[in-house]
Parts: structure tokens; C-alpha cells; sequence
């Protein structure tokens, strides 16, 4: 049975190449108001999109996050960012930060997830960031981070999602079957 939710759903993967055409206004507008329409617990609402297309600010959080890394001599997450030429990012041409509040984990969770299908049902490569929240936690960097990109009062980092035209399709993750169980 056809369906394009469905569609997207399986088609989706984590891109981490893009190509330099930019994203219209448009659909970057669509993507962040899909965040705004996720569920939340008693429709509390506790997630804040902030839309970054500037691409010297993610360099920098790049660094910043390499930078944490090193400091705290985390050598395996180093060996893995070295391994992609240290970008965490991916030169994605528009980067959603999503801030929280409450701490709630799940509604950003499932924020981040409407923004990704959105972006797959419309031909754009997407990728689900939750490193860069070492440099929104860590007390040297936090109020830094917070204040360059406008977090709004009592909010913390939830995750991010990365988008574009992808230039690499990514590859698919293996659906393991035997973690489905049936109660009847």
C-alpha cells in the first residue's frame, strides 16, 4: 500500500555530504514550523527552533566541539571527527538547533524527527545532531553557545538537524526484524 509518510520514513538516511546549493526560504521555513508541530506532552510546547545558515558560525561550533574533545582527551570521538575531516556539520547548507526546555528529552526527540522526514519527503539529505551539546553544557562555553544563538531563558540544547541536497546518499541502517514483539 503506497503511502509518501511511509515512504520517507524507510527512505530516510544520515547524510554527511552536501552539495553548495543553498536551501530556498520556503522550504526552510516549512522544516522549522514541522518541529513546531510535533507533539508534546500536555501540549507544553517546550521546544525553540533556531534556524543557522551561517556557515563561519557552524565552523566555529565545529571547533569549539573539536576543541571540548580535546580537552577532555576524548581520543575516540577525536579518531572518528578526524575520519570526516572534522566536520560535524557537513557543510549542510542550514542547521536547526532545537533548545528545550524542562528537559524534555522525548518531545525534542520527536521535534528533530519531523524536521528529518520532512526534509527526506522533500528530496533534502538531513542528519540528526546530538555532539554539539558538549559545547551548550560545558560552563566554560554554555553561555557563549546560549547567547550567539539567542536561546531563550531557561532553555538547553536538545539536539540539532542538519540539512541540504545531499551529495552522498548515506547508506541504510539494518532493520533487525527480532526486535518486534507481538503480544496477542
Amino acid at each position: 500500500m503506497p503511502n509518501s509518510t511511509i515512504d520517507a520514513i524507510f527512505a530516510r538516511r544520515s547524510v554527511r555530504a552536501y552539495t553548495a546549493q543553498k536551501v530556498d526560504d520556503e522550504t526552510v521555513d516549512l522544516l522549522a514550523r514541522t518541529a513546531l508541530a510535533a507533539p508534546s506532552g500536555a501540549n507544553s510546547q517546550p521546544v525553540d527552533v533556531i534556524v543557522v545558515r551561517n556557515s563561519a558560525l557552524i565552523q566555529e561550533a565545529e571547533k569549539a566541539i573539536i576543541a571540548y574533545f580535546e580537552k577532555k582527551g576524548e581520543t575516540a570521538i577525536l579518531d572518528r571527527v578526524r575520519s570526516r575531516n572534522n566536520k560535524i556539520f557537513y557543510d549542510a547548507p542550514v542547521s536547526f538547533f532545537l533548545a528545550v526546555k524542562n528537559k524534555s528529552a522525548a518531545d525534542v526527540g520527536i521535534a528533530a524527527e519531523n524536521i528529518a522526514i520532512a526534509a527526506t519527503s522533500l528530496g533534502l539529505g538531513n542528519i540528526i545532531l546530538g555532539l554539539p551539546n558538549v559545547i551548550f553544557n560545558d560552563p566554560e562555553t554554555a553561555a557563549y553557545w546560549k547567547g550567539k544563538l539567542g536561546f531563550p531563558e531557561g532553555y538547553e540544547f536538545g539536539l540539532a538537524v542538519a540539512a541540504g541536497y545531499a551529495a552522498d546518499t548515506g547508506k541504510p541502517h539494518d532493520i533487525d526484524l527480532k526486535k518486534i514483539r507481538y503480544i496477542n
